[in-house]
């Protein structure tokens, strides 16, 4: 399957290197000034690996195929979303004008004004949505730092806002399956995404607070309760804005989003 992942951050090279792995055809776009460095020193990758039941260290140095400028007759079945928040229009703007007939996948946290934001720039039916759940760390002087989550409750989430169950969902689901990201397609991708980006902005704000690792953040139960009644204020302004995050599948993001940051308590956040 030929893939471009928009975004060469942590979250899109371990996906892309794994899908790599699995015989998937990827490519990345990315700022202008990337291309070339990338092009010549490669991604230097350090994971840390905890599918199957331990703990596998490994380093490589991934060379994908790099763009900096994408043609609107491009011949992408998928392109992968996953920058950063911070510039959206930015974003939306390259998709609106060369993303052809790529399916889009937004891989990243999406809130009210997101939903609302993409649907200025492109048509309902060509785009989904999905969470990377299986992948997090960070970029130090050596490359990425990355780590693949063994956690029973972590998966690559997928869905279409409708909740049908696509064709297209069901291709990109086999291509996570082939990589070991374990797809699990959501009939409530949104239901899913909306608690999850509260529940994450409060966590993340008193991680932040406490020095950055959810080690220090654990033992600061003043920050600690801070964070439980940001989240809260988020689970009302969803509740008011009618999303439930007392449905399973929100309960579900809770729990794996917990469970992951805490088994990686002394990474920093």
């Amino acid at each position: 399957m030929k893939i471009l992942i928009f975004g060469a951050g942590v979250i899109g090279c371990t996906y892309g290197w794994q899908l790599t792995e699995a015989g998937h055809d990827i490519s990345f776009l990315v700022r202008k000034g990337k291309k070339m460095p990338i092009e010549e020193q490669g991604i230097h990758i350090h994971c840390t690996d905890y599918r199957n039941g331990g703990k596998v260290k490994a380093e490589t140095v991934f060379r994908p195929k790099v763009l900096d400028i994408l043609s609107a007759d491009n011949d992408f079945e998928y392109i992968i979303v996953a920058t950063n928040n911070l510039h959206p229009e930015e974003v939306l703007s390259v998709l609106k004008e060369s993303a052809g007939k790529a399916h889009i996948l937004f891989f990243q946290n999406i809130w009210y004004d997101d939903l609302e934001r993409i649907s200025k720039y492109i048509s309902p039916g060509q785009y989904f949505f999905g969470f990377p759940f299986m992948a997090g760390g960070g970029r130090n002087e050596k490359g990425l730092d990355t780590i693949i989550s063994g956690s029973g409750y972590s998966k690559t989430m997928l869905g279409e806002v409708s909740g049908e169950i696509t064709p297209r969902v069901r291709k990109i689901a086999d291509a996570m399956g082939d990589a070991g990201m374990k797809p699990f397609i959501s009939g409530q991708i949104i239901t899913w995404l909306l608690p999850h980006c509260a529940f994450i902005a409060g966590l993340s704000a008193g991680v932040l607070k406490a020095g950055g690792t959810m080690e220090a953040f654990l033992k600061k139960r003043e920050i600690v309760r801070e964070a439980i009644m940001a989240v809260r204020e988020g689970f009302n302004v969803c509740s008011a804005m009618g999303t439930d995050p007392k449905k399973r599948e929100s309960e579900q993001t809770l729990l794996s989003a917990f469970v992951y940051l805490h088994s990686n308590r002394t990474e920093s956040f």
